[in-house]
């Protein structure tokens, strides 16, 4: 079903509301215009159907363009300048044909001026302040030469410095405003950047880049919990670095802190996106297999071990790392502590073999 104003995208949505904005002011115009011609405040002839009915037809182009998306396609997609000029002809033409309330109907130019105070900078304002100050000037000229004998110089030098120095101010505060809002927009940007960082670092680990334990311990329980309701697989596997202290002993606790980020990176780019890694604590780290089969489970720490052990470091050529897993396969109706404690104990199992292995437990 056709909708007049769709929510989506929402600022089509806006620009559309700010579409419908400049009709109704357009409406309000013409009302006064017809008031003006009836209480002769405006020339009898004044062709006020005629204008008005060329205004809402380039309106209702320019609503169609951007409710269509076209305008989109443009550096200005809400056609700011090209509807504050319509607006600005449309005013001078008006201007032409009143009488004694020229002097006020200039305040029509400000209204326009007021639709670009948010959408155009300081430079294209002072663009549309020189063609509004243009238009008036050509109607001036025009009409000084066709009626000389009803021109009064000291009224049209008078409305012309009126309307530059009021252009002048408009130029300053929509400046102002523009630049106000435009440092909204930053620091609300800023206030965006600063929330997605303060996320990672609730769920990151700040040396690794993996998930903290806290995130890991959360989704634990979530995948309990499908596992459960679905009666889907799910293995877990805690993964202690072999001999870590003795690397920051002898090597310092930089060089740990490259041993632990390369195990990071080794396991992001080794397990599946499905699996769940993080760093549990210290030179511990954890994997959730959801939906895999023990033999793959297996398959994947032995190539992950492989991958670590291959590994050279520039502080310490000769070093040779490894690591020591427990896996084990989380039974129905169990709780995270007692598939973690399970976990625990494969690993120390592995340990206690002599390291660099990979011990499965029911």
């Amino acid at each position: 079903m056709f909708t007049l104003i769709p929510a989506d995208p929402p600022e089509r949505a806006i620009r559309l509301r700010r579409q419908i904005m400049a009709l109704y002011s357009y409406c309000l115009l013409w009302a006064g215009t017809i008031i003006g011609v009836e209480l002769s405040a405006f020339a009898p002839d004044t062709p006020h159907l005629t204008l008005f009915s060329v205004l809402f037809a380039i309106n209702l182009v320019f609503f169609l363009i951007i409710r269509s998306g076209l305008s989109e396609r443009f550096a200005d997609p809400s056609l700011t300048i090209v509807q504050m000029a319509t607006g600005i002809v449309l005013t001078t033409v008006i201007l032409h044909y009143t009488r004694e309330l020229r002097g006020a109907m200039l305040s029509i130019y400000f209204m326009v001026m007021t639709f670009g105070i948010f959408a155009l900078d300081r430079r294209r304002q002072m663009a549309m302040a020189g063609f509004t100050l243009l238009c008036f000037t050509l109607l001036q000229i025009y009409e000084w030469r066709e009626t000389p004998q009803q021109a009064i110089f000291s009224f049209l030098i008078g409305h012309w410095i009126i309307l530059a120095l009021i252009l002048c101010w408009f130029i300053y505060m929509g400046g102002y405003i523009h630049n106000l809002q435009t440092r909204v927009r930053d620091q609300r940007e800023n206030l965006r950047n600063a929330h997605r960082r303060l996320e990672a670092i609730a769920v990151r680990d700040d040396l690794t880049g993996l998930y903290n334990r806290r995130h890991f311990l959360e989704r634990l329980e979530e995948e309990i919990s499908l596992a459960n309701r679905n009666h889907t697989s799910l293995y877990l596997a805690i993964i202690d670095l072999d001999h870590f202290k003795q690397v920051n002993d002898n090597h310092g606790h930089h060089s740990g802190d490259e041993v632990l980020s390369r195990f990071g990176r080794i396991a992001s780019q080794s397990l599946r996106k499905s699996d769940l890694l993080a760093r549990y604590g210290g030179e511990e780290f954890v994997v959730l297999f959801p939906h895999a089969s023990q033999s793959a489970c297996e398959a994947a720490l032995e190539r992950l071990r492989q991958q670590f052990s291959e590994q050279h470091y520039d502080f310490a050529p000769s070093l040779q790392t490894t690591f020591s897993a427990g896996l084990t396969a989380f039974q129905e109706g169990e709780t995270a502590d007692q598939l973690t404690k399970r976990a625990d104990t494969a690993l120390y199992e592995a340990k206690s073999h002599g390291r660099d292995r990979i011990i499965s437990l029911p």
